[in-house]
């Protein structure tokens, strides 16, 4: 019989190959991230030097704009100075000066402040297009502006229905008209009643303005009352306008009143016509409205500014814009004043429609 080995085995260890491959496979672990890291650092370094390469060219190209600016512009007070001296347009001119109000004066060129306190307007002149001569104002949201005209006298015989054929919502009549002179006579347009019957007729609604001369309260309540006189019981829809204006190249009784005193007439005419249940309004353009009135006064009242600028600079709130004494309308002879409207009268009627 054969003797048995009784020595003890040595024990396995069949983990062993299993923890050499854990530690193989964390280490590659370890290296793929130390790996990544030094790719993405590599990448932000990369891409913190291409932002400061990007933003040194923009500033490069901002100095170089900056030094193309001043061989290019000059002082505001030399700007100011050729304007003078060369005669430029305060319509171009007040492109550059968007917070003043430019016009020109006896002395030359004007850049008034403007004042904040007033009631601004907020219109939106993207919205304001030009077509064969003629302004339209359609902005998205709200009403579109309507065009109409203003006519005397010097209009001669009006055709009303082909002015209505031709678009025009409104005309604003001249009523009444005082002259220059001393005696500064009061005269009701020789043409009114024939146009005030004729665009009636037509479906043309209808506003008047009294031409102003008047130094004196007085006289100012003897304007309006006299234009009240002739539209009594007639459909007039539009408002009664006090215009007092600068008369070029001619002597006037209103050349010496100062701001305060204009207004005071401005209010009194205002008054009356409110009173009368009819709409004032106060006609004028830049400079009579910026210059020679105190519109801190004459808030409460609508506002017609005149102003032959392709579009309007005038920061205060206005409701209706002449922008050109050269239009053309059928049935009109020769040139007429165009008018566009910004606000829908009557407004009585709108308020109790709202009500």
């Amino acid at each position: 019989m054969e003797q048995q080995n009784l020595s003890p085995k040595k024990p396995r260890r069949p983990l062993t190959g299993l923890l050499i491959l854990s530690n193989l496979l964390l280490c590659a672990i370890l290296a793929g991230v130390l790996l990544t890291g030094w790719y993405a650092g590599k990448y932000r370094a990369e891409e913190t030097l291409a932002q400061t390469q990007s933003l040194e060219q923009q500033l490069a190209g901002a100095q170089a704009e900056l030094e193309e600016m001043e061989k290019t512009t000059i002082p505001v007070e030399l700007f100011q100075g050729y304007a003078q001296q060369f005669g430029v347009s305060a319509e171009f001119v007040q492109q550059f000066f968007p917070d003043k109000l430019v016009y020109k004066d006896e002395t030359g060129i004007v850049y008034a402040d403007i004042d904040e306190s007033l009631p601004q307007n907020s219109y939106d002149w993207q919205y304001l297009s030009r077509s064969s001569g003629r302004y339209a104002y359609e902005p998205p949201e709200g009403t579109a502006a309507l065009l109409g005209i203003d006519v005397s006298k010097h209009q001669g015989e009006i055709d009303w229905q082909r002015v209505k054929a031709d678009g025009i919502s409104f005309a604003m009549l001249r009523a009444v008209y005082r002259g220059y002179g001393a005696e500064g006579n009061l005269r009701v347009d020789e043409a009114f009643e024939e146009n005030l019957d004729g665009a009636l007729a037509a479906g043309v609604d209808v506003g008047i303005y009294v031409f102003s001369q008047a130094v004196t309260v007085e006289e100012a309540v003897e304007e309006a009352e006299l234009a009240l006189s002739l539209i009594e019981g007639r459909e007039i829809a539009y408002p009664v306008v006090f215009d007092m204006e600068e008369i070029a190249g001619d002597a006037a009784r209103t050349a010496n009143l100062t701001p305060a005193e204009a207004t005071d007439l401005a209010l009194a005419f205002c008054e009356t016509v409110q009173a009368a249940g009819y709409e004032p309004m106060i006609y004028g353009n830049l400079k009579w409205l910026a210059a020679n009135l105190e519109l801190s006064r004459l808030t409460e009242y609508d506002k017609w500014l005149a102003q032959y600028y392709r579009t309007p600079a005038f920061p205060y709130a206005f409701q209706m814009w002449q922008y050109t004494n050269t239009g053309r309308v059928d049935g009109i002879a020769g040139d007429v004043d165009l008018n566009l409207c910004f606000t829908q009268y009557p407004k009585n009627e709108l308020e109790e429609a709202g009500e």
